[in-house]
């Protein structure tokens, strides 16, 4: 399979044991107030523009079975489920599932397993519809290899598979790397003048292409159908942690266009594929 950072060397430690740890820690209510429109949109508006931009690219299916890999605590069920979708979500940290097993006591059309999405053991043909939100930046090449193969594989012939993943070339992501030192000193004063306690920036990210993650789902037999550029940010870090009012401001004007000249103020895309015969 062609990766790209794009991908991490082939013979990376995994770190799933710490992606449990860190996600166990904030599930529940603090990881769902992320998807929160009525929250501190500086720091939850990349969660929900990916929210949005998933939900647009599959509102022209018919509703059907779906399975939502990294599903966390389950925000993206709620509008799959009003549409008549039925809900499956899969994930690796168990206090996330359980939290999202006693939010969706009721609904019958919700079910969630605690799993890694490389050994989710779904019958074949599963499903109509398979989600990635922010899931393969976690895997190193065994289990991004793997993991694509599984998804394809639980996928019907014709249904659809969507995947976000961090791209590498925004400006965003080149001014972060320019300034990693002084970020990793300034960081805890940071963190504890905004009171924040979600910090995800200890686990290893990887980034991908469109071109990568094309080539990614080709590989396990999706063609490309469309694609998304997501969290527009043209005022990038430091500016948009300096001012906050200012960056969210020029992001709600650069969101809704979509437009692909504006690719490199996006720090994230996503590609819907569907799975060829």
């Amino acid at each position: 399979m062609a990766t790209g950072q794009e991908p991490a060397p082939a013979k990376a430690a995994s770190q799933q044991t710490t992606v449990v740890e860190v996600f166990d820690r904030f599930s529940g209510e603090a990881w769902d107030a992320l998807y929160d429109e009525r929250g501190p949109l500086f720091d939850n508006w990349k969660f929900i523009q990916r929210k949005l931009r998933v939900e647009e690219l599959l509102a022209s299916e018919k509703p059907g079975r779906l399975l939502d890999v990294g599903c966390g605590t389950g925000p993206m069920a709620p509008t799959f489920l009003q549409r008549g979708w039925e809900f499956h979500g899969l994930d690796i940290a168990p206090k996330m599932i359980e939290y999202a097993r006693r939010r969706f006591a009721n609904e019958s059309r919700a079910r969630f397993y605690v799993g890694k999405t490389e050994q989710a053991q779904f019958p074949a043909n599963h499903f109509d519809a398979v989600i990635a939100m922010g899931l393969l930046e976690y895997l190193n090449d065994a289990e991004l290899t793997a993991a694509m193969k599984e998804m394809a594989r639980v996928l019907r012939t014709g249904g659809v598979m969507i995947i976000s993943v961090i791209q590498p070339r925004s400006l965003d992501s080149i001014m972060r790397q320019a300034l990693a030192l002084p970020t990793r000193c300034l960081k805890p004063i940071y963190m504890k003048l905004r009171g924040k306690k979600f910090d995800l920036d200890g686990l290893v990210h990887r980034q991908f292409s469109v071109a990568t993650l094309e080539r990614m789902m080709a590989d396990v037999g999706c063609v490309r159908e469309d694609h998304a550029y997501y969290n527009l940010v043209p005022f990038p870090f430091p500016f948009d942690k300096l001012l906050p009012r200012l960056a969210l401001a020029a992001s709600r004007w650069a969101e809704p266009k979509q437009h692909d000249h504006l690719h490199w103020a996006a720090t994230a895309c996503m590609l819907k594929g569907r799975k060829k015969p």
